[in-house]
């Protein structure tokens, strides 16, 4: 199994080595650009995000959602099973 050494070094404390795996370090990597979000996405996009998740058009939104679930089985988990 691979192994790294990440370090970490702190004013107040002396610093610190971990061993990690390569698979751990991977997740990290993966875990950090999560959190910094999607570069693709706007500060407009996200506003928009905002307003149809949580704001003013959260009730259009679910409303066009239930209505597509209604409409597809796939979708909306209905039995397509006509016999």
């Amino acid at each position: 199994m691979y192994q790294s050494v990440r370090g970490s070094h702190s004013e107040r404390t002396q610093g610190t080595m971990e061993v990690v795996t390569i698979g751990e370090e991977l997740l990290e990597e993966r875990r950090r650009r999560r959190r910094a979000g999607d570069p693709r996405i706007t500060d407009a996009d996200r506003k928009i995000l905002r307003r149809v998740t949580h704001g003013d058009l959260a009730e259009e939104f679910q409303a066009a959602l239930d209505a597509d679930l209604a409409a597809d089985p796939l979708l909306g988990g209905h039995d397509t099973d006509d016999t």
